[in-house]
């Protein structure tokens, strides 16, 4: 007899990641894609109203969040993504990873 499966996100906590959880519930939520277009889009934007201090623990905790998720399949994924708030529910890895460019790219300071 095998022992249970266990479920590849118990590892994940969703408190290490206050940031994500912010631009998740904030930016990522129902109506988005009406909103920015892409999540990655919204991405760009939560980048652009962050303070530099907020952009930079966005950015570690993504660099955080994608080590945990790597090897995982779209549907644990979709789950641990659950977990951070909003409704951004990505269709396959390739979107997922659209977020990669956005959170470890530097995106040039503006003044306001």
């Amino acid at each position: 007899m095998t022992p249970p499966k266990k479920e590849k996100t118990a590892g994940f906590d969703p408190a290490q990641f206050p940031a994500l959880k912010e631009f998740f519930s904030g930016y990522l939520h129902e109506d988005f894609t009406d909103e920015y277009g892409s999540a990655a889009s919204a991405a760009r934007a939560f980048r652009g109203d962050a303070s530099p201090e907020e952009s930079a623990q966005a950015r570690q905790e993504w660099a955080k969040l994608r080590k945990i998720l790597t090897g995982r399949s779209i549907p644990e994924v979709q789950t641990s993504l659950q977990k951070l708030g909003g409704a951004w529910r990505p269709q396959d890895l390739e979107e997922f990873h659209s977020l990669d460019a956005v959170f470890t790219g530097k995106l040039q300071a503006h003044s306001s």
